[in-house]
């Protein structure tokens, strides 16, 4: 079992040493490798199977039938199931779509010319590769936050993917900052640096009032 999370050389994603303290402090974090790249990983049978369990109820569609194919595999089978409900409190949906940003998505800012400010707008997007069409956590996502939409499939970004790519993406400062407040209290340090840096920006252009988006307008 691994988790995998890019980083600055030296220096653990704070994702990864979270998810090890979430799991109990079991498993190894080792890198970097190809100077970014870092992973949490156990091979421990009883460390995965608990952790499997723990998880269970907050699992995709797509790794619950990972871990299943892979218990069949190793003659190990729990007894976990595979159309089991997900938990559905909004506070623990909330929380799961926080730690799949944090783990997954990535912040940025459009239109970034430094002559240009006021028409700068963030965006938020989460990438996920499948063979199998829209993956079901994107989907997840999108309907525990209520905005935003999904997009492919598309080639594969970089020389090591083999799987077509798909991205929920949310453009705008009002949708952004509606997905940051729902998300907040359960977003990492990284993440919400990167969300304030993003919206910084932004409201530059909306203290000077030059900066009107197509829904300002209609709004």
């Amino acid at each position: 079992m691994a988790v995998s999370q890019g980083g600055d050389p030296g220096k653990p994603p704070l994702v990864l040493l979270g998810f090890r303290n979430a799991v109990g402090g079991v498993g190894n974090i080792t890198g970097p490798y190809r100077g970014y790249l870092f992973y949490w990983k156990t091979t421990r049978i009883q460390v995965i199977d608990a952790i499997a369990t723990a998880l269970w109820p907050f699992l995709g569609q797509e790794k619950r039938e990972q871990f299943l194919v892979v218990s069949r595999l190793a003659g190990k089978l729990l007894p976990l199931d595979l159309i089991a409900p997900r938990s559905q409190s909004d506070e623990t949906e909330r929380a799961w779509a926080a730690g799949f940003f944090d783990g997954e998505g990535s912040v940025g800012v459009g239109g970034d010319n430094f002559l240009r400010r006021a028409y700068r707008q963030p965006s938020m997007e989460i990438p996920q590769s499948s063979a199998q069409g829209i993956p079901d956590s994107l989907q997840h996502f999108q309907t525990v936050v209520g905005v935003g939409s999904i997009t492919g499939p598309h080639p594969p970004r970089n020389p090591w993917a083999r799987l077509p790519s798909y991205r929920w993406e949310v453009g705008g400062h009002r949708k952004v900052e509606a997905v940051a407040g729902l998300l907040w209290p359960w977003l990492g340090c990284v993440k919400r640096s990167q969300i304030e840096w993003a919206l910084s920006l932004v409201h530059e252009g909306l203290v000077r009032g030059a900066h009107k988006s197509v829904a300002d307008r209609e709004a």
